[in-house]
């Protein structure tokens, strides 16, 4: 009898042990749909953030007592039947992380982590026909005081890979564009010593921006009004008020992105590189920035080539394909 109550115990250990390894080896449960659909009620804002946060692989990184606030979008990153959700936890001004994740019964499972981004103005989804799902716009704000003072706003595109991507992410950057600059600078900074001490300079850039959708490709059309402006500050070492600064020169230009099937991303047009013969596809014309007003010439563009790796190329280094931007 003695034996048989040992057995009994041991075969109820074995169980039990089963049985708790069997609660620490399931998944996480995800974010339920009540926490996606009130993000701001209750503790389901520090749920959800410590839920991304374990997602991301971002858990050491960041202290859930300075998070400020968390927002959830709506739209069809993945195939789904269902809306995905597109989740931004923000840590202060210049801290946000953005993640996805898809509806499963009544939890909404991660999908991917989509990034680490200064700060989010707000996601906007544009639906690409051919590919059956949207990219995930995110508007990025940043300002920074390394060499020029700088303050800019930009478009980065996802594209939902499912770790397909040349580099094996769950999502691909698709498009990277300026809408807005302001950057301010001493002249001394980029001139030999001694000269232009009293003189700061400034660039700006305001753009009116419009997606063409309802067909089977869809564009980007950028107007991008640029403005290149001077003060003379007395050898005033502060940064001048804005309007001590007088304009010295101004542009307009207009740019089209649009998706390619071929490349899997919005671009540019398309060119040969005469050096490899390659047909490359064109994704950023580095000669549109307005630090082109002040002296700031490149004549060159940024390029993707077939393996997913980007170059810079001269214009002269580039056989046109398509119209040249």
């Amino acid at each position: 009898m003695k034996r048989k109550k040992i057995v009994v115990a041991v075969i109820a250990l074995v169980l039990l042990g089963g049985y708790t390894a069997g609660i620490y080896a399931q998944p996480a449960e995800g974010v339920t749909r009540t926490q996606m659909e009130s993000p701001e009620l209750g503790k389901n804002r520090e749920e959800i953030a410590e839920s991304v946060l374990r997602d991301t692989g971002r858990s050491d990184v960041y202290d859930l007592n300075e998070l400020q606030n968390v927002t959830v979008y709506y739209g069809d990153v993945t195939t789904g039947p269902e809306r995905d959700a597109v989740v931004t936890v923000s840590f202060g001004p210049n801290d946000t992380v953005v993640a996805a994740y898809s509806p499963e019964g009544g939890v909404y499972q991660f999908v991917g982590d989509i990034g680490q981004f200064e700060g989010v103005q707000n996601i906007q989804f544009i639906p690409v026909p051919s590919e059956g799902r949207d990219v995930v716009i995110v508007r990025e704000t940043s300002d920074q005081a390394i060499g020029a003072h700088e303050a800019t706003e930009q478009l980065r595109g996802y594209l939902y890979t499912g770790g397909e991507s040349e580099g094996g992410e769950e999502f691909s950057n698709v498009l990277q564009t300026t809408q807005q600059i302001q950057s301010i600078w001493n002249a001394l900074w980029n001139t030999e010593e001694g000269q232009n001490l009293d003189n700061w300079l400034k660039v700006t850039e305001n753009t009116e921006s419009g997606w063409k959708l309802g067909e089977e490709i869809p564009s980007l059309e950028i107007t991008r009004y640029q403005e290149y402006l001077k003060a003379d500050s007395g050898q005033n070492e502060l940064i001048p008020q804005g309007q001590e600064f007088e304009s010295d020169a101004k542009r307009v230009i207009v740019e089209r992105y649009y998706w390619s099937n071929e490349w899997n991303r919005f671009i540019l047009g398309e060119a040969t590189d005469k050096a490899t013969g390659e047909k490359v596809a064109v994704i950023e014309n580095r000669d549109a920035s307005p630090y082109f007003l002040a002296g700031f010439r490149d004549d060159s563009f940024l390029i993707q080539r077939r393996d997913g790796s980007e170059d810079i190329i001269k214009d002269s280094g580039l056989e046109w394909l398509t119209e040249h931007p």
